[in-house]
């Protein structure tokens, strides 16, 4: 890989410049192998040990990793006039090592493990920038009845606070100028996420999840109230859009046409309050996508309910919500990539903290695949040395133009990229989709093979390639 580990770790402070090295080298190396146990990734008796110390030490901090993180992403986000904060939480589980200490039920009885709530800044077009705020948590295992006690609980203290948490990093690292629209999935329809104060330059962009009760006498002329659902239906059509469906578990991808509707609601404040002092009403615009080309056999119909303080007074900006919001699966590719790419729910560490410290660092390996996909297809044309070495792209030209010359300039980033794809079995075909993910953590466990034996036979520094 090129120097981009130094420049996304360039600020990470462990109060110890030899740790710090240790960190980096570590990170390089589980980029060079993702999905790889320790012993298969540092492959000499040294470099496992020091690993192992690595991650036993309590003096190596998942926050202090974040922490570099995010002054990089931050960094990146400067000059950006608009930008997507996306935020998504996921379970880690470890139920086949019920042996390991520290882990906390993650829903289903007898699951054991933990969650990751992570902020993801992406560009208006779709590609990853870096993460905003990440934080991880284990539940305790004795505190049982919360569930039953919830409204008794100041909100501070519970789970949900999290979506106001992140909203609040957001506010903190979005740098003067840039209008940063910060998105979420149904769990975020929370009335504390849109009450919570927002600076010049937040909005808010959330699928709704319930049929929330409407402010008398804001949605009807004749002062009647009815609920969101119903008055959303009622609104007029405002246009027709079609959106590219991404394949999931129960859904192949497909082009869907869809049907736009929106109004500006009020919302009631909930009847339950832990707090003695009232809450307002908050007024948003809402929008209703429903799709209304045939849908295949046994595949549910889409619709999407979105609330949003964005300006929404005519199809144009209704359908740029819609499109904004249809990057929230970015995040969801992201925990796809830890999981199944950087696979950290194989390891068998023994304690939740050593499992919490090699998490932050397939995080910064698992946030550079991601963007190296979606920046290939909004911004192939750049050339490929912003991630690769020269005795990677070299290596990649060699494999896929045998007995050419090799340029003297590096290929695009796009070029570059569908060459690594290739390596991990992605096909090219004409009609075939871009590559994801996927095929290119595949494709790196085969570069780094090949880039060693190139450069041995080209005669290269393997140390500095």
């Amino acid at each position: 890989m090129s120097d981009w580990v130094d420049d996304e770790l360039g600020t990470l402070d462990l109060e110890d410049p030899r740790r710090e090295r240790r960190i980096r080298l570590m990170v390089k190396k589980m980029a060079e192998r993702p999905g790889g146990s320790i012993p298969q990734t540092f492959t000499t008796h040294a470099e496992a040990a020091a690993a192992y110390r690595a991650l036993w030490s309590e003096d190596v901090t998942p926050e202090a990793i974040r922490q570099a993180l995010r002054e990089a992403c931050v960094g990146r986000i400067a000059g950006e006039a608009r930008l997507l904060a996306i935020q998504d939480t996921t379970a880690f589980s470890f139920n086949h090592h019920p042996a390991t200490a520290g882990l906390g039920p993650i829903g289903e009885a007898g699951s054991y493990g933990f969650w990751q709530h992570s902020v993801a800044a992406v560009t208006t077009d779709g590609v990853p920038l870096g993460l905003l705020h990440q934080e991880t948590w284990a539940r305790d295992p004795e505190a049982e009845g919360t569930r039953e006690r919830w409204r008794e609980r100041e909100f501070q203290e519970k789970e949900s606070f999290r979506w106001v948490a992140g909203l609040r990093a957001v506010h903190a690292a979005a740098p003067e100028g840039t209008t940063v629209i910060s998105l979420a999935d149904r769990e975020a329809d929370i009335y504390e996420v849109f009450a919570e104060p927002r600076p010049e330059g937040s909005e808010l962009l959330i699928r709704n999840a319930y049929n929330r009760r409407l402010k008398a006498g804001t949605e009807r002329p004749t002062g009647e109230t009815q609920p969101l659902w119903k008055t959303l239906a009622e609104a007029p059509v405002g246009g027709e859009m079609l959106v590219s469906l991404t394949r999931r578990p129960d859904r192949k991808p497909r082009v869907a046409r869809l049907e736009v509707r929106w109004t500006t609601v009020t919302l009631e404040a909930p009847h339950y309050r832990v707090e003695g002092t009232p809450r307002a009403p908050i007024t948003v615009n809402a929008i209703l996508v429903r799709e209304v080309s045939p849908v295949p056999k046994g595949e549910k119909r889409v619709e999407w309910r979105l609330l949003t303080t964005l300006p929404v007074e005519s199809f144009e900006q209704a359908q740029e919500c819609v499109r904004f919001y249809g990057y929230r699966w970015l995040i969801e590719r992201f925990h796809f990539t830890l999981k199944s790419g950087c696979r950290i729910e194989q390891s068998q560490l023994r304690t939740a903290d050593r499992l919490m410290r090699l998490l932050a660092l397939f995080v910064v390996v698992a946030w550079r695949l991601l963007w190296l996909t979606y920046a290939a297809r909004v911004d192939g044309q750049q050339p490929c040395s912003v991630t690769f070495t020269r005795g990677e792209w070299q290596a990649l030209f060699a494999v896929h133009h045998r007995g050419q010359p090799l340029p003297s300039e590096p290929p695009s980033l796009g070029e570059a990229v569908l060459w690594l794809a290739r390596l991990g079995g992605y096909l090219a075909r004409k009609h075939d989709a871009p590559p994801g993910v996927k095929v290119l953590w595949r494709g790196y466990i085969r570069l780094h093979d090949i880039v060693l034996g190139w450069l041995l036979a080209t005669g290269q520094d393997v140390c500095n390639a």
